[in-house]
């Protein structure tokens, strides 16, 4: 019998370390989101004190690093091509694809203190590809931010509508609202409601990835004049 079983029989709490904390924070954050993680709710969940937690992590926002660097260790490290245009789309699309993997993950980068150490080298390889485009360092900060929200803001919308709805026992009041309206006083958006409709369903993020990228390169810097 092992010992953590034997602690079980005996009415004692398995013994505690990093890694049983960081599986317990994981499993509460996947089943009812960040809010839910508590040191108390945590400590519950291990039969222990949240005393004792405290010796293998300082607080929540240090368990929720431990969190997202554990997600981010997982990230593939592709090859990237030379091209600085054709660098960011993959490293975009690589966010964006472990971003998805778990709504609470979402929940915590827009709080904006918070990142995963693992993950420093896909921010690293981003700006280096805007400065290689000709961005101006301003300009590649400023082009990081902008891409970085565009990819968040999709996740958080995509996360947060399905969810909704999937719950909502009503037709949506934004269409009630738009018909009411009607056509003299909102002639675009009634002329283009079913445009609306499909292109949110169905616009795929490297669609507006590439769309929101090509933008952000438009910021080069220009070439000096030659006489």
């Amino acid at each position: 019998m092992s010992e953590q079983a034997r602690a079980r029989r005996l009415g004692r709490p398995p013994r505690l370390s990093r890694a049983a904390v960081v599986d317990a924070g994981e499993a509460i954050v996947e089943r009812q989101g960040i809010e839910a993680l508590t040191m108390r709710r945590l400590a519950e969940d291990l039969q222990s004190s949240p005393m004792a937690l405290y010796r293998h992590v300082r607080d929540k926002d240090e368990l929720l690093v431990l969190l997202l660097d554990r997600r981010a260790s997982e990230l593939p490290r592709p090859a990237l091509p030379d091209d600085p245009r054709a660098r960011l789309l993959i490293l975009f699309r690589l966010l964006y694809d472990g971003l998805s993997e778990s709504a609470w993950i979402v929940e915590v980068l827009v709080k904006g203190d918070l990142i995963a150490p693992s993950i420093l080298w896909v921010l690293d390889d981003i700006l280096a590809a805007f400065r290689a485009a000709g961005l101006s360092p301003e300009r590649a900060a400023a082009a990081y931010h902008v891409a970085w929200r565009y990819t968040v803001g999709e996740l958080t919308v995509r996360h947060e509508s399905a969810r909704h709805l999937a719950a909502l026992d009503r037709a949506p009041i934004v269409r009630g609202i738009v018909a009411e309206l009607g056509p003299e006083e909102l002639p675009t958006l009634v002329a283009l409601g079913r445009e609306l409709a499909v292109a949110r369903e169905g616009l795929r993020y490297d669609e507006g990835l590439a769309a929101v990228i090509d933008g952000l390169l438009g910021w080069r810097v220009a070439p000096p004049h030659c006489d």
